[in-house]
């Protein structure tokens, strides 16, 4: 495993601070180096010169010229006998030892067959080469400084990247009913990206979410009259003497309550997936409004004579949402108006009106029309219901 935490906050602090750490010592050796570098150069620069005003003085004056003498510098041929034995079997050019802190310059002199051999002692010549173990001490002491800024710089940095994704789970983990908007969708980064998908998959199950509660609601609801049906028509049957003319009105209510069933359960499955997710099928919506006016005028005698229809459409539709749409706004205006029902059937709309009596209103309208409502929002259509004082009007657009 990677990273041995489950907190985001906590692997961007990990990949963080090892980084600060390792970026501190890097410049630490890299500040050291070019102390120590820099010293050598000038150390070497001063030997040279050095060299050089002896060559010129040894032009002019040959082995009478003076050599190099200092507390921190000597001169040596190379065939002296109190050349330290140390640096005496060096070739040509510039050595250290470092164990004695002395830099040996050995260079060639015109017109002279023994070397020139100049020995410097740098803890002699430099001050500062006394305090080196206070200057390392306190480039720790900075590298240290530097630490502590870096990780209270990375423990910003983490809280600021982990920052939006904290917010996002929270608001996801409390995300009411309805259409969400979380924190960081106008953002084009991968934030943004991540507020978005969740923002459509909440939008996704909070539609699914009220698409299960609205189809079990109305199935209870569409299912309890074909049961009902199937109830009484069997106790018919079972009743002693049942005469073979009960017998067939029995069986085919329970034929028509059965036939009622199948449909109404193709239509809250076919309402419980996501719209447009299935292909609809041509269907004759004139047929069905035939069909279902004449099992109206069959349930509902006295309403017979003030059923009409006139028009006819073809539309690509679902048959089971269709012929739901007409059998409950037919069966309201038949069970709940006041026996005047009228209907208008053309290629762009569909139009159910009725006549109701104002001192005994009904409140049968309620569901039926929740499930018309949401059957025309499945399929695209515009559903419209004006009621007046004595008159209920429903209006199907097909768009």
């Amino acid at each position: 495993m990677l990273f041995p935490t489950d907190s985001f906050f906590a692997r961007i602090l990990y990949a963080l601070l090892p980084f600060m750490a390792l970026i501190t010592l890097f410049y630490s050796l890299l500040i050291w180096a070019a102390v120590i570098l820099t010293e050598d150069y000038i150390v070497s620069s001063y030997l040279n010169l050095e060299a050089q005003a002896f060559q010129g003085k040894y032009a002019q004056s040959g082995r009478a010229a003076a050599m190099p003498n200092a507390i921190y510098l000597q001169g040596y041929w190379s065939t002296d006998a109190n050349l330290p034995a140390t640096v005496g079997h060096l070739p040509v050019g510039h050595h250290e030892i470092e164990k004695e802190d002395i830099h040996v310059l050995v260079s060639e002199v015109a017109g002279e067959a023994a070397l020139l051999v100049l020995v410097m002692d740098e803890s002699s010549l430099s001050q500062t080469e006394g305090y080196r173990g206070q200057v390392f001490g306190l480039l720790c002491a900075v590298a240290g400084l530097i630490l502590i800024l870096g990780a209270i710089l990375a423990i910003a940095i983490a809280r600021a990247i982990a920052r939006p994704v904290s917010q996002l789970a929270a608001q996801v983990a409390g995300a009411p009913h309805g259409p969400p908007c979380f924190s960081g969708v106008e953002r084009q980064d991968e934030i943004g990206t991540l507020s978005r998908t969740l923002s459509s998959l909440v939008t996704q199950q909070n539609a699914a979410l009220l698409r299960e509660q609205a189809f079990t609601r109305h199935v209870s609801h569409e299912l309890r009259t074909p049961l009902s049906i199937l109830n009484n028509s069997l106790a018919i049957l079972r009743l002693p003497g049942c005469g073979a003319d009960k017998m067939a009105r029995s069986l085919q209510r329970m034929e028509g309550a059965l036939a009622g069933m199948k449909m109404t359960i193709e239509l809250f499955l076919s309402l419980a997936r996501a719209p447009r997710q299935r292909a609809p099928e041509a269907i004759d919506l004139g047929a069905v409004v035939v069909e279902q006016i004449e099992k109206y005028q069959w349930l509902y005698p006295f309403a017979a004579g003030a059923l009409t229809f006139t028009g006819a459409a073809t539309l690509a539709a679902h048959e089971a949402i269709a012929r739901s749409v007409v059998e409950n706004l037919l069966g309201n205006a038949a069970q709940h108006g006041a026996g005047k029902v009228r209907v208008i059937l053309t290629e762009q709309r569909l139009v159910i009106l009725n006549n109701h009596d104002e001192q005994c209103l009904s409140q049968g309208y309620g569901f039926g029309l929740e499930i018309v409502a949401r059957a025309c929002a499945h399929t695209g259509w515009q559903l419209d219901t004006r009621r007046t004082r004595h008159t209920f009007r429903a209006c199907i657009r097909f768009t």
